[in-house]
């Protein structure tokens, strides 16, 4: 990457951590100083540099709650299933569950359409903690999680409830939605993307059409940083994702005079400044 060209940066207000996502590295950083080590069920959040940085701070990921024991354990912002929680309590002194409180909406209504005996879509990534954990909740009332209308077998359904993965893109949803009002006899359909997840696509599109180039800042496991990036990438061709500022060396930015700044919302502000501080240099 070459520095020998005054630039323009257009930094999106909506950028750094979603207010789930920060409240749940808050917690993680405040038990850390009582504890000796914090453990978080998964990763507390999609992004490398992130979790590298809690780590030093003893703040630790495991996958298998059985094979660990400890003071604290902390259920990440995505959820966990009634498994994960009660496998959790036995092992741990202290359980802190730290889910979004969207997720924590879309479980409730997911309950009330199980009451009223709806059939539940869900549309989003299947493999997705946050889908996983809905889906476990809907049970055998799941029909099926979605990425897309076309993914729905031409049939007809009786009573469907629709909710959302909170960072799938709005378009998704509706298309989904679309699908299967022309095949249903009866829908409910709620909104569950992320208010948050919303104004940051907004943004994005935005400054992708100002911009000569755009940087999306994320992790790699983050769905919402890749969507986010997909998104400026169909307006904008110039568009990179960048996991942190030693990716900027891999990219050309000869041309680009007027660069915007997007980030998913498990980016840390820290490391937005850092390649706002590199591509300034």
């Amino acid at each position: 990457m070459h520095r020998n060209i005054k630039r323009t940066l257009i930094v999106a207000k909506n950028s750094g951590f979603c207010s789930g996502v920060e409240r749940a590295v808050s917690i993680a950083e405040d038990l850390s100083r009582e504890y000796n080590y914090v453990y978080t069920l998964d990763q507390l959040l999609h992004n490398e540099a992130e979790i590298k940085r809690l780590k030093e701070k003893k703040i630790i990921p495991i996958k298998d709650i059985e094979s660990k024991n400890g003071d604290v354990l902390l259920l990440p912002a995505h959820g966990a299933t009634t498994q994960e929680r009660t496998l959790a309590k036995k092992k741990f002194k202290n359980v802190i569950d730290t889910t979004c409180p969207f997720v924590l909406n879309t479980i409730k209504i997911i309950k009330n359409l199980k009451k009223e005996h709806f059939k539940i879509v869900i549309v989003g990534d299947k493999g997705h903690r946050e889908t996983r954990v809905l889906s476990e909740v809907a049970g055998k009332n799941l029909l099926g999680v979605y990425q897309s209308g076309k993914q729905i077998k031409e049939k007809s359904y009786g009573k469907v409830g629709i909710v959302s993965q909170s960072t799938t893109f709005e378009t998704t949803l509706f298309e989904v939605a679309k699908r299967l009002i022309e095949l249903s006899k009866e829908v409910r359909f709620y909104n569950t993307v992320c208010g948050e997840t919303i104004r940051r696509q907004k943004e994005a599109t935005e400054i992708a059409k100002l911009a000569d180039c755009v940087i999306a800042i994320g992790g790699k496991s983050s769905a919402n940083s890749n969507r986010l990036f997909e998104l400026v990438k169909k307006i904008n061709q110039n568009s990179f994702f960048v996991h942190d500022v030693n990716d900027l060396e891999k990219i050309n930015l000869d041309k680009c005079k007027k660069i915007g700044i997007v980030s998913g919302t498990s980016t840390p502000k820290w490391l937005i400044e850092d390649v706002i501080r590199r591509l300034l240099q």
